[in-house]
């Protein structure tokens, strides 16, 4: 029986770029033929350490961007018809290329992984570093029943070179200049402005709108201006929009609360919010049936997609320092009001979920088309609450998960709007850059 599904392909951005070095299938097995489970168990892996470090919604973002591209930079020299992202990402450096050999090519991206994520979290602890090489070795053992000796060993040490170049390119991204500014970060004194809802706490990295986009020329570029200017005035927008958020909050329906729940993905009970859509994700390999060179294309883009959202949306929150709706009811509209969920440390506009999910699903839409779907993250990753859902396509899913902020009670309607809009401005720019076009093949 043939079966069709939405695959994608991307077009060369000009004749003159050099190809990727291929192998003779005769030497060892390409990247297309190799069971696409390693990929998958890499970015399982991702997610649980991003979650038992408590990585922020920040981040937890450069962490999944990276893992990405350095999954896809691991396993495109075994790629036919691809190309490396040193030739279409212009701050990228040339990364060493294999010799004419032949190369076990999970080995390479085992041993390349093994040796860059540990330098893009935050503070790496030595659980984190242990789990990577358990995996690496793992898969060794399974890969020498497959492969000679002699061919793992390039293999494993070709990684080694390629993942000191790819985290000595991630050192130089800005992370340590914004991550020690933002420790003595006070936020300014504004009329109207945001204020901390936890005097404990500390506005989360104030400075992540400055740091290098992997696609995205700065952080500016997809930014949506706020069109509800800050009023007190019972007839005003910015008003009615705290009063919709105050009067939701009060009466949530029982599949309002679940929505609110499942979408909340606190950092350290999850892997975050940007994480959740790195899952969704991952189960797409399964469920579309996808060949190990086309999970790891997926993962480069939407890994990058969800990176540049983040730095997107931390600009615009900076910038434009809106109040949270916590705040502005408790001042204006009732005292006692509390919404269903925490507010996080950082200021409310824009939405970090619609961001966010808007550009990982409009990536995700450019790949493969609408896609049903079901999402399992909280069952796969044994969470609290073990949730399933099934979405018609990624923009609903993407729909559900912004609308869920403001059930939530920590978002106004024009964040979560903006939001959707300038997230699908980044997932458009992520993809345009690469020349993405759906097409449907026969398998």
């Amino acid at each position: 029986m043939t079966l069709k599904r939405l695959l994608f392909l991307f077009l060369l951005l000009c004749a003159t770029v050099a190809p990727v070095y291929a192998q003779d299938e005769a030497d060892a097995p390409l990247v297309r033929d190799l069971d696409p489970r390693y990929a998958t168990e890499w970015i399982d892996l991702v997610y649980l350490r991003v979650q038992a470090q408590a990585e922020s919604p920040t981040t937890s973002s450069r962490v999944y961007g990276y893992a990405g591209v350095t999954l896809y930079e691991s396993l495109v020299n075994g790629m036919p018809g691809y190309v490396s992202l040193t030739e279409q990402i212009g701050h990228m450096p040339v990364f060493p290329r294999p010799e004419a050999a032949a190369y076990d090519w999970i080995s390479v991206m085992d041993s390349t992984m093994t040796t860059v994520l540990p330098t893009v979290f935050t503070a790496v602890t030595p659980e984190t570093v242990a789990a990577f090489e358990e995996l690496r070795d793992a898969h060794t053992k399974e890969r020498l029943k497959e492969s000679d000796a002699e061919t793992i060993e390039r293999s494993l040490a070709y990684g080694v070179v390629l993942g000191e170049a790819i985290a000595n390119w991630a050192a130089d991204d800005g992370f340590a200049d914004v991550n020690a500014r933002g420790k003595d970060y006070v936020l300014p004194e504004i009329e109207g402005g945001y204020v901390l809802t936890d005097d404990a706490k500390k506005p989360n990295q104030p400075y992540w709108g400055e740091m290098r986009p992997f696609v995205l020329e700065r952080g500016s570029t997809c930014h949506v201006p706020i069109d509800v200017p800050y009023s007190t005035d019972p007839d005003s927008v910015f008003y009615a929009q705290a009063l919709e958020v105050m009067q939701t909050g009060r009466r949530l329906t029982n599949f309002q609360r679940e929505t609110s729940r499942y979408w909340i993905d606190t950092p350290g009970v999850t892997g975050a919010p940007g994480g959740h859509w790195i899952s969704i994700t991952n189960q797409l390999t399964e469920q579309l049936g996808l060949t190990l060179d086309e999970a790891a294309w997926m993962h480069a883009m939407v890994g990058m997609s969800v990176a540049d959202a983040f730095i997107s949306g931390w600009w615009s929150k900076y910038q434009t320092m809106v109040i949270r709706p916590v705040t502005y009811i408790q001042e204006n509209i009732s005292r006692g009001w509390g919404p269903y969920v925490e507010t996080p440390p950082f200021p409310e506009y824009v939405s970090g979920h619609s961001i966010v999910s808007a550009a990982a699903a409009e990536t995700l839409t450019r790949l493969f088309g609408p896609q049903f779907f079901e999402d399992r993250t909280h069952v796969i990753y044994k969470h609290e609450e073990p949730l399933v859902r099934s979405y018609t396509s990624f923009e609903a899913a993407a729909s559900e998960a912004a609308i869920s902020r403001l059930y939530g009670g920590i978002h106004y309607r024009s964040a979560i709007e903006n939001g959707l809009r300038q997230g699908r401005c980044v997932g458009s720019a992520v993809s345009d850059v690469f020349n993405l076009q759906p097409a449907v093949l026969d398998k």
